[in-house]
C-alpha cells in the first residue's frame, strides 16, 4: 500500500537534529570519480546503483514493512514540471489523484519502493530532464530502525543512522566496487 501524507507526520525522527548533522553518522557509497567532480552519466549511475540499492533495502527489511520517502528540505513540489520522464512516478500519482505540486512524504511498503526504485534512485538528477539542473535530495527512511538512504543529484547514495554499527553493517555487506567516504565524525 501507498500514503501520501504530510511530512511531520510520518518521519520516525527529528527533523532539525538530523539537518544538524549532531548525533547522526553517515558514509557515501561513491564511484570512482564522482568526488572528484567527474559526470558518470545517468546509465553508469544505474548500473551501479540500482541493484546495490535493492540489496540495501532487502538487507534491512524482507518482511515488506513501510519505507518513507520525502524531500531532504525544504519541501518542494514532487513533480514541478510535466516532462515527459519518471513515468512509474508520475502514473503514481495520477492514479492515486495527487496533484504534481504535493509537497508531503509518500510512505511505501518494501516491495511498493522497490517497485519505483530506478525513478526514486534518479530522481533528483532526473526530474527536470536537463543536464546540470539538479532538485532537492531524497531522503528514505526505514520506519524500524534509524536509517536514511539519501539520493543526491550528484549521482551518489548516501547512509545515514544514529546508530554506528547499522551502517558498519551495510558496509560491510554492500561496499563492493564503491568508494566510501565517512562523514565528517564518522569513524568505521
Amino acid at each position: 500500500m501507498i500514503t501520501f501524507k504530510n511530512v511531520q507526520e510520518l518521519l520516525p525522527y527529528d527533523r532539525k537534529q538530523y539537518k544538524s548533522g549532531k548525533k547522526w553518522f553517515g558514509v557515501s557509497f561513491q564511484l570512482p570519480g564522482v568526488f572528484e567532480g567527474k559526470d558518470i552519466g545517468l546509465e553508469l549511475y544505474l548500473e551501479h546503483y540500482h541493484d546495490w540499492f535493492t540489496a540495501i533495502i532487502l538487507n534491512f527489511d524482507r518482511d515488506n514493512n513501510e519505507w518513507i520517502v520525502n524531500h531532504d528540505y525544504p519541501d518542494n513540489e514532487w513533480l514541478p514540471n510535466s516532462e515527459d520522464n519518471l513515468k512509474g512516478l508520475r502514473d503514481l500519482f495520477k492514479r492515486n489523484s495527487i496533484p504534481n505540486t504535493f509537497t508531503g512524504a509518500i510512505l511505501f511498503t518494501t516491495d511498493d519502493l522497490l517497485k519505483l526504485s530506478k525513478d526514486l534512485i534518479t530522481y533528483p538528477y532526473t526530474v527536470f530532464n536537463q543536464k546540470g539542473l539538479l532538485y532537492n535530495d531524497l531522503d528514505i527512511s526505514y520506519t524500524k530502525l534509524p536509517l536514511i538512504l539519501k539520493i543526491s543529484g550528484h549521482l551518489t547514495i548516501d547512509l545515514l543512522s544514529t546508530e554506528i554499527e547499522i551502517l558498519r553493517k551495510a558496509v560491510n555487506e554492500n561496499a563492493g566496487q564503491f568508494i566510501i567516504k565517512e562523514y565528517h565524525g564518522t569513524a568505521l
